[in-house]
């Protein structure tokens, strides 16, 4: 009971406040890194189609050496006389 009227309770609370004040303030960092590795990762996303966009002509490359390929061959088998 002498505890209880002595004053201590006031250093529990306070030292309890802080903890809460460190832990929000925690918190908050927390959220506020993830919101800006979100936006970093919409960048990332967001440049990375712009890369697929511009690579996708490199796709029909193959399709361009076969039609080459086909057409070099053809012109080889009218020089030697083939049919």
């Amino acid at each position: 009971m002498i505890l209880a009227f002595s004053g201590w309770w006031v250093v529990g609370w306070v030292v309890g406040a802080v903890v809460v004040l460190i832990a929000a303030a925690l918190v908050l960092t927390v959220i506020a890194l993830a919101r800006r590795i979100i936006a970093q990762a919409d960048a990332i996303t967001e440049a990375i189609d712009g890369a697929r966009a511009h690579t996708e002509p490199l796709f029909d490359v193959k399709g361009t050496n076969l039609a080459v390929d086909r057409v070099t061959r053809g012109l080889r088998a009218v020089r030697r006389g083939e049919p």
